[in-house]
């Protein structure tokens, strides 16, 4: 019998090696990240969406949730703001819906995690050495932040990613939640715009539901699904409402797309984030895989610098963080930070007049040069 095998780095002692990996301990490691689906939709795009029963997810089978029982809503949720925002559009959604009492996860293919180098580094963020950011930083004692982001589709060198997001975390603690739209090639195989969520904790992390931790209630809403469509430059701008709240009943932090509730992060999990988090970034940030070398042509928001304004470079807009008493504050003290200016770039204003509140523009081109 032929033994098929690829050579992939595993880790080992803490320290990568190289080894060979045969077909079957891949597929072994599918069939523990792909749980039996109820329906599965195929979507325009080539994804393959699976409705899992809510209760086989993902989180479930973290040591730390054996015995967990899945919150709902949140105890709040009766105080959830009224909007006009549309619900998020994903391209799989043209093609079916996931049934109540399912949740749809983007089932995850062989070349997934060949791409991902190893078994264990499949999901996870790239090294910090090649992190690159133009961000909108906040510290102090909150319970969480919202924004809107406005939605691009962008060039993304291979191997490399770019995102925009709001980052909610402790200042020198592992933990930290993280959630807004990436273009990554590595992840996802292709240069689509996707919806993403990543955490991180010394009780493990990754994107997604790529690792046992984020419970996902709602049925409507896949991470890593494909968003459609974007903004257009000088044209209509489509938006990304993003909130990450921390439940002060039951402790749980969750997360709300366009004021939909999708799930949360269980505070058993983020050691240091029990109780609250001392830090926030809204903005945009790129993994640059050769850094120090020639600089990366991937681009960041739009790919246009703050300095060609509304609909030309990408914004966040309406910024807020939640106080301890959980109320959505405008940030009074703040800094602009962005790593490479030349290369990408922020820039801050106020304009309540046109309902945006605290917000600012940020990203660029990058390029061979960019940081001469």
């Amino acid at each position: 019998m032929l033994l098929l095998s690829v050579i992939c780095l595993v880790l080992i002692d803490g320290t990568m090696e190289e080894r060979t990996l045969t077909i079957s301990e891949i597929r072994r490691h599918l069939k523990r990240l792909n749980k039996p689906a109820v329906t599965s939709i195929k979507g325009e795009d080539g994804d393959i969406i699976d409705c899992v029963d809510i209760y086989m997810q993902p989180a479930l089978d973290h040591p730390l949730l054996k015995n967990h029982t899945i919150q709902k809503r949140p105890s709040n949720s009766n105080r959830q703001k009224i909007t006009s925002l549309k619900p998020l559009e994903q391209l799989w959604q043209k093609s079916g819906s996931c049934p109540e009492g399912t949740i749809p996860i983007r089932r995850t293919q062989k070349a997934d995690v060949l791409r991902a180098g190893s078994l264990e580094g499949y999901g996870m963020k790239a090294a910090s050495a090649g992190l690159e950011s133009a961000v909108m930083k906040v510290n102090g004692i909150n319970h969480g932040a919202a924004a809107y982001i406005t939605i691009w589709s962008i060039i993304v060198e291979p191997g490399e990613s770019s995102t925009s997001s709001i980052f909610v975390g402790r200042e020198g603690k592992p933990d930290l939640l993280n959630c807004g739209w990436i273009v990554s090639s590595k992840l996802y195989g292709d240069n689509a715009t996707r919806l993403y969520g990543y955490f991180d904790s010394v009780n493990g992390g990754c994107y997604d539901l790529k690792c046992p931790g984020f419970v996902q209630t709602n049925n409507q809403i896949a991470f890593g699904g494909a968003l459609s469509p974007v903004s257009t430059y000088n044209g209509e701008q489509r938006v990304l409402h993003v909130k990450i709240h921390k439940d002060l009943t039951n402790d749980h932090w969750w997360l709300d797309i366009n004021f939909i509730t999708i799930g949360y992060w269980p505070s058993s999990l983020l050691n240091s984030m029990a109780d609250e988090s001392d830090l926030v970034h809204w903005g945009g940030q790129v993994y640059n895989s050769v850094p120090g070398g020639v600089h990366t042509s991937t681009l960041m928001g739009s790919g246009s610098f703050p300095s060609e304004g509304f609909n030309k470079s990408s914004l966040v807009a309406g910024i807020v963080f939640l106080d301890k008493l959980n109320s959505e504050m405008p940030p009074s003290k703040y800094s602009m930070v962005a790593t490479r200016p030349k290369c990408y770039d922020i820039s801050g204003k106020t304009d309540y007049t046109k309902g945006l509140g605290y917000f600012f523009y940020y990203g660029g081109p990058g390029g061979p040069g960019c940081d001469e």
